[in-house]
């Protein structure tokens, strides 16, 4: 059975020149969405400044993804789509002092473009990237590069560890 990562009851879109990926934390059971009027919610900045129509598919707890042994598998929040480019997004909200959150995200982002890739595929996308977005580290400052080769040269998207997202 395929796994259909564009389901519309999952999207929502804006052409705004700035919005917010908002993952509401005591709502376990709702997926994560796009808000263009409380800032204080966001987790990742999106910066269109072209106002290009971007698309947002709410992937955790929308789009059902399954081990093999029935159980859900963990999955990152969602995905930006526009212009034949593909954004996936991890969103954090963490304070901690290790990269537990990143690797953690990290894990999400590999998982859910695994299943992507094998129910979609990806010539489409002249631009593939994946983001760890966390509001309480916007600006990460350990050095990833090897995460981030690895990651790339694994998976063929290029991993970005920060909480504001350039649509171009």
């Amino acid at each position: 059975m395929s796994i259909n990562f564009f389901d519309t009851n999952c999207q929502s879109q804006t052409n705004q020149p700035k919005f917010g990926l908002c993952d509401d934390p005591n709502k376990d059971k709702d997926p994560a969405y796009i808000d263009t009027v409380d800032c204080s919610k966001w987790i990742a900045i999106v910066e269109n400044n072209q106002e290009i129509e971007v698309i947002f598919t709410a992937i955790d707890n929308c789009i059902e993804i399954f081990r093999s042994n029935g159980e859900r598998e963990n999955r990152c929040e969602g995905m930006l789509t526009y212009n034949n480019h593909i954004i996936f997004v991890e969103l954090k909200t963490k304070k901690s002092k290790n990269s537990d959150w990143c690797r953690e995200g990290e894990n999400q982002l590999r998982k859910t473009i695994s299943v992507f890739i094998a129910n979609h595929d990806l010539a489409i996308y002249k631009s593939k990237k994946a983001y760890i977005a966390n509001n309480k580290k916007p600006n990460f400052q350990s050095s990833q590069s090897e995460r981030m080769a690895r990651f790339e040269a694994e998976t063929g998207f290029r991993l970005i560890i920060q909480n504001a997202i350039k649509v171009s």
